[in-house]
């Protein structure tokens, strides 16, 4: 969004990172930072919101003319209030942002730059303020910057391409999630998804969710791939034939940036009708069961490629885009 918008000409950029994390995540995020022209770069993960709110306070860090701050974050929105003369500009963090948090006060935000992903994904909801004015981000400058980044932090792992492979991407299990399922639930429900794949003639990675703080190691079947830069910033269009997760916007991202399809295997996750994420990604991605319907072990990767991005797409094609699907709507409304 920095180049999109050019604000490296008369700007003075400063970068806020918070997370909780571990320190190789909080070192990768660094690295990156350093591809955009930033002149100030706050790392402040793993600290609280009192004291992430306190740090500006206690470094006189009030002159500020223009906020981009991701949508929907409690500890962001409450940021944004102690610069009140500074021009409010939302963006996303990922497909599963684009609604309205029923917390946030839009009335004051001059602009939205979201990703218009799969053409399809534009916003849902309504609320005062709420996208009056949405600016596209350019999927060039994306991949302009993730070829960057993939080559400052490159891929661990040397895929074989004459197999059939996928990735696998973990889910965190965080304070929200533990309604739905436990960390022991969430290991064996993975494994026993990611061992029907092998079965049927996958060759499966598993790449844990960025922020997860359990230390996995390789299997005779399964790999590990422990890069924390996000998957969306490797190009793997020849190596890789889909992604598989019970629960991430990867699986939209993927697609959208590198026609990799993605496919879903949401049934650990119970009780969820109205969380908006999970039912996006239903909603928008088949579920795995499309990857276990057809002769997998006698074709070629191409051949099984073709096959999954053919199924991914004629799934698509059938969904309306998200400002006209009633469906979420209704979801947003409870």
């Amino acid at each position: 969004m920095i180049n999109q918008l050019n604000l490296k000409e008369n700007c003075e950029n400063s970068l806020v990172v918070w997370s909780e994390a571990l320190p190789e995540f909080e070192e990768t995020m660094k690295k990156i930072s350093t591809l955009v022209p930033i002149h100030h770069y706050y790392s402040l993960c793993n600290t609280n919101h009192e004291e992430f709110i306190y740090f500006f306070i206690k470094n006189m860090l009030t002159d500020f003319d223009e906020i981009y701050y991701t949508n929907g974050h409690r500890l962001f929105r409450r940021l944004v209030r102690y610069f009140p003369k500074a021009k409010r500009y939302i963006t996303e963090e990922g497909c599963c942002t684009l609604f309205p948090a029923k917390s946030s006060n839009y009335k004051n935000v001059k602009n939205f730059f979201f990703s218009i992903y799969l053409n399809k994904l534009d916003y849902a909801g309504e609320k005062e303020g709420f996208c009056k004015n949405i600016t596209p981000l350019q999927k060039s400058e994306f991949l302009k910057i993730s070829n960057k980044a993939s080559k400052m932090i490159p891929f661990d792992i040397k895929m074989k391409e004459n197999e059939k492979n996928i990735i696998f991407l973990g889910t965190f299990c965080s304070i929200k999630t533990g309604q739905y399922y436990t960390f022991e639930e969430l290991q064996e429900y993975q494994n026993s998804v990611m061992e029907k794949l092998v079965l049927h003639g996958y060759t499966v990675y598993f790449k844990p969710h960025p922020r997860d703080l359990y230390e996995y190691k390789n299997s005779d079947k399964i790999k590990i791939i422990k890069t924390k830069l996000p998957l969306e910033c490797y190009y793997l269009k020849d190596k890789c034939c889909a992604v598989v997760s019970l629960f991430s916007s990867v699986l939209i991202h993927m697609y959208h940036y590198y026609q990799i399809p993605g496919f879903n295997c949401a049934n650990l996750i119970k009780h969820a009708q109205k969380d908006f994420g999970i039912n996006l990604i239903k909603e928008y991605c088949p579920h795995v069961n499309e990857m276990l319907s057809f002769d997998v072990k006698n074709k070629s990767f191409r051949e099984v490629s073709e096959i999954l991005k053919r199924k991914y797409e004629e799934f698509l094609n059938n969904k309306p885009v998200l400002s006209k699907n009633k469906y979420l709507q209704d979801i947003l409304n409870q």
